[in-house]
């Protein structure tokens, strides 16, 4: 029996170190990841000296700033273990309405037309969270459907139409072209929402809590009748 809880012991041991050896190995792969990411930017910069210049650093975070803010919600519909393959098509489509919205209504406020796109973007999500809960669909199946009916809509709607931004309200482009100390207030919104988001922790379910102590509660007592064992 002795040797069934030290068996017992040092199998606990060797998951809590395979758990850290994991850990690392995450860390590692994010440095792989910087490493790759600088190789390129060095490489780039060798061929095209002006690929670091102010402007194009800037243009280069504003086009990673709409595809960090998708991510931001995608990050919600990932941890319920599901996915949403139509994020891009629901971008274009409520794009084109928003400023289809500022060129049929020239006097619009810009807080109007963004929630108006809001509500857009939530009805279509909406439809995708209705069909893979109601219909018992695997959401991947479900966006995947649902990235052509909207693309399709879009198609449809824009009829070859293209928005310029000189159809465009001054109010909006300042979003994308005003500056703050430098930083573009796109980018700046971008940075604030992740840090939020990778701050925000949900609290501990009861169910881990309980299965947490459980574990706890087992190992004390496994070292405890070790411990008498071997006296």
């Amino acid at each position: 029996m002795s040797t069934a809880v030290q068996g017992q012991v040092e199998a606990g041991a060797a998951g809590r170190s395979g758990s850290r050896l994991v850990e690392v190995a995450f860390r590692v792969r994010e440095l792989g990841i910087l490493a790759a990411l600088a190789l390129v930017v060095i490489v780039t910069t060798a061929v095209n000296p002006r690929f670091l210049s102010v402007q194009s650093i800037r243009d280069l975070l504003l086009n990673a700033s709409i595809i960090a803010l998708l991510t931001v919600g995608q990050t919600l519909v990932v941890v319920t273990r599901n996915v949403d393959l139509s994020v891009g098509s629901v971008l274009g489509l409520t794009a084109f309405m928003t400023g289809t919205l500022f060129v049929g209504r020239p006097g619009l406020p810009v807080v109007a037309a963004v929630v108006a796109g809001v509500l857009v973007g939530v009805v279509c999500g909406a439809v995708n969270g209705a069909v893979t809960a109601v219909g018992k669909v695997p959401s991947l199946v479900v966006t995947l459907g649902t990235l052509y009916v909207f693309r399709g809509l879009d198609y449809a709607w824009a009829g070859g139409r293209q928005i310029n931004a000189a159809d465009l309200p001054d109010s909006l482009l300042t979003l994308g072209s005003g500056r703050f100390l430098g930083v573009p207030y796109l980018v700046a919104i971008t940075v604030v929402l992740v840090a939020v988001a990778r701050r925000t922790k949900s609290p501990p379910s009861r169910t881990s809590t309980g299965v947490a102590r459980t574990s706890s509660s087992t190992d004390s007592q496994v070292r405890r009748s070790s411990r008498q064992r071997w006296m």
